[in-house]
């Protein structure tokens, strides 16, 4: 009897920690969804293979990852443009050349501004990939980004309370956001080296 009611706790344990990580997962998916879709609309462009309802309202984090993107473009859009225009976005090489940059961005750390860093370079990816003519990938792109967020990101994200933590950090109550939280310039370059999209002494001469 006391063996019959540890293997039910354990079961339920068990439940317990799957039906979490499937709910961290569906989050991941939806907030990507949201901020590509949102991303692309900005820039005059329509993508309805999110897999979401039609005029679905956007929750308190994808609203704060909007607002926070936004902030990163602002402070970095000319970098990043530079980079992304003179991609040579294919089929063949699209999962690579996103993943050299995504990696140089969590090159020596990670922390919410680098993740917000993510998400604003990957809608810009996004974008370009809508220029290009290579609207397919966008449908690649949303299960790069979510299968990134799920695996690499979720040990560091589950010791900062997951999505909760991103809140605290938007608010300024949680890893505050003082000595700029996002990627320094020297990751920047990285993430050019990591191409060959740009030398250094290219993107040098553009620093403000």
């Amino acid at each position: 009897m006391v063996f019959e009611k540890n293997e039910t706790k354990i079961n339920e344990v068990s439940s317990l920690k799957n039906n979490r990580s499937k709910n961290f997962i569906m989050d991941t998916r939806s907030i990507v969804a949201d901020y590509i879709k949102y991303r692309l609309q900005n820039s005059g462009f329509t993508w309805d293979n999110d897999g979401r309802p039609a005029n679905v309202s956007p929750n308190s984090v994808q609203i704060a990852m909007r607002t926070l993107g936004d902030e990163f473009e602002e402070r970095f859009s000319s970098r990043f443009d530079d980079l992304i225009n003179q991609l040579n976005i294919n089929d063949e090489n699209a999962y690579e050349t996103y993943t050299a940059i995504v990696n140089e961005i969590f090159s020596d750390s990670i922390n919410w501004g680098r993740i917000v860093a993510l998400f604003g370079f990957s809608g810009r990816f996004a974008v370009r990939c809508y220029e290009l003519n290579k609207t397919h990938l966008v449908d690649n792109l949303l299960e790069w980004l979510t299968t990134y967020v799920d695996t690499r990101l979720s040990s560091w994200m589950n010791t900062h309370n997951n999505w909760q933590g991103f809140m605290e950090f938007q608010s300024g109550s949680g890893e505050h956001k003082i000595d700029s939280p996002w990627p320094s310039f020297k990751t920047l370059l990285s993430c050019a080296a990591a191409v060959g999209a740009l030398t250094i002494g290219a993107i040098l001469s553009q620093k403000s």
